[in-house]
């Protein structure tokens, strides 16, 4: 008898194993629509390794403003309206304000150390992002415009002295600054220790969480139980979480030993070493890795002005118009200032075309289900991850006339670029590229006046252009499509000239770097050498 039942029920374990297969990379009935999926993988193979924001798009204009996509257990929900970012982060913010699982996150910062990444929005992670939002406040930037502009006038000073490092001109400017508010210490130059190494291992982190690029361990867990010396990437996380570790100890140890020998300067670090306790912050980790997380948002601010300036060269008549309004607001005997922004339309609206023609976020950070929602008769079941595709967003041939050509009068004529008779998404902000909810992204003043003043001091000195080409003598046209992917589209390297307007404006912005010392010394206190014999040569003079 047993002889034949043990048959029948291996046949019965079978089929069953086989149904449940069957549905393991299929779609649910109330799911949103999306493209048709394989048993088992359902879109894995489908889904690109580089510029998943275009496929993405791709499929919005196939299949509508709410698309699903599976791959194999994991659900992943596009969104792809202003409306649905309002209904789904802002208004269901505590169903949506999870990230998604990461076993990679885990390993290189467990305990929710990361709160921009943080798998749960919980009361640890609500505590360091509201220190985040009290430092990035409007009232609390604003304290530091005198440093932004120092450090502004610096950076055009080092383009003009030289251009050939322009790009890391500009992340050392966002590092310095940030350096500055959240620690109490500048740099002066892009191979200064701590610029050098945040940069190091930052590209290094962002490459390990691309999607092109990891391992997918959250796709096939088993890979978790390869030993590391099977597993490049295991060792490479790990030289990461060391480098991190140590960088963001060594940055707080130096704002301690400030505090010891009585020489504060009033960084945001030096109040949260006070009032550690008083805040949450549990542990010395917390307090290093709430700086870290800080210094890593900001720095996203350096692939915009990279962005600014590769338009800059694609569109010089764009750059030129953008110029000659800042000339006849600012003229040329002094420096543009945080007055002179509002006074100046198109160069804000040349800004806002390039966040629109080359958003950085273009699909923005993912979001995570907490539980069940329906919104409009679709579910977005608990576990699926949610991402909001900024790209569409901005290329939308419903609002946008001719997405794909870059017109910043758009901004002109309506203040989201909205194409003339076209009803605009009632939900459209004009800090939609920054997410939205719990998650969304404290550093959004921070981020705007700082990149606005950096256009406006780099118009107003220089005119920006590639090289020329050998054959013609007229300058080549960039490559648009150089951009590497990942969390943070950031142009690729490229050659940039920097010409000029007039000689005064060297002998201008040489005088404004030289007044500038005064108010950076504060923050001078752990130059290196090679610092002081920068400042020695180009500013103290």
């Amino acid at each position: 008898m047993l002889q034949v039942i043990a048959p029948g029920l291996v046949l019965v374990l079978v089929f069953l194993l086989v149904l449940s297969l069957r549905k393991y990379g299929s779609r649910g009935s109330l799911y949103p629509p999306g493209p048709p999926t394989l048993p088992i993988v359902g879109n894995l193979f489908a889904l690109p390794r580089k510029h998943l924001h275009l496929k993405f798009t791709e499929w919005a204009r196939q299949y509508g403003d709410v698309i699903s996509v599976k791959a194999m257990h994991q659900t992943i929900i596009v969104i792809n309206t202003p409306t649905l970012v309002k209904e789904v982060f802002d208004k269901r913010g505590v169903s949506s304000a999870n990230r998604p699982a990461s076993t990679l996150i885990d390993l290189l910062r467990p305990d929710g150390l990361n709160f921009g990444c943080s798998h749960h929005a919980d009361n640890k992670w609500a505590t360091m992002r509201k220190l985040a939002q009290g430092l990035l406040a409007k009232d609390s930037v604003k304290r530091f415009e005198t440093i932004q502009h120092a450090e502004t006038t610096q950076t055009m000073m080092d383009f003009l002295h030289r251009p050939e490092d322009w790009h890391l001109h500009t992340n050392r400017l966002v590092a310095s600054l940030t350096l500055v508010m959240v620690y109490g210490k500048r740099a002066a130059l892009p191979s200064s220790p701590d610029v050098r190494d945040f940069f190091h291992v930052n590209h290094r982190y962002m490459d390990a969480l691309d999607f092109g690029k990891a391992p997918p361990v959250d796709l096939f867990p088993v890979l978790k139980y390869i030993p590391k010396r099977f597993a490049g990437w295991k060792r490479d996380l790990e030289e990461i979480k060391i480098f991190q570790e140590a960088l963001y100890e060594r940055l707080v140890c130096d704002v301690r030993a400030r505090l010891d020998r009585g020489e504060e300067n009033g960084s945001f670090m030096e109040e949260a070493i006070r009032h550690a306790e008083e805040w949450g912050l549990e542990t010395p980790q917390h307090l290093n890795f709430l700086g870290g997380t800080l210094l890593e948002g900001a720095e996203n601010m350096s692939p915009a002005m990279q962005v600014v300036i590769l338009c800059a060269c694609a569109f010089p008549d764009e750059q030129r118009k953008a110029a000659a309004e800042i000339e006849d607001i600012v003229g040329t005997s002094r420096v543009p200032c945080m007055e002179d922004l509002e006074d100046l339309p198109y160069t804000r609206a040349f800004v806002n075309e390039c966040s629109r023609f080359l958003p950085i976020a273009t699909l923005g950070v993912p979001h995570e289900m907490v539980q069940d929602q329906i919104i409009d008769g679709i579910l977005y079941p608990k576990d699926a991850v949610v991402i909001q595709n900024t790209w569409y967003m901005f290329h939308d041939e419903r609002y946008f006339d001719k997405p794909d050509e870059f017109a910043p009068e758009r901004f002109l004529r309506h203040p989201f670029g909205i194409k003339p008779g076209a009803m605009d998404d009632p939900a459209r902000r004009d800090n939609l590229h920054f997410g939205g909810g719990r998650r969304v992204c404290p550093g959004v003043y921070l981020a705007r006046t700082t990149l606005d003043l950096f256009v406006a001091y780099t118009f107003w000195a220089f005119k920006v252009s590639s090289p020329p080409d050998p054959a013609t003598g007229k300058p080549r046209q960039p490559d648009l499509t150089r951009i590497a992917g990942g969390l943070v589209a950031r142009p690729y390297p490229f050659e940039c000239v920097f010409a000029l307007h007039s000689k005064d404006r060297a002998d201008v912005l040489q005088e404004e770097f030289t007044l500038s010392a005064e108010c950076l010394r504060p923050y001078e206190l752990e130059l290196t050498e090679e610092d002081k014999k920068y400042n020695a040569t180009y500013r103290d003079i």
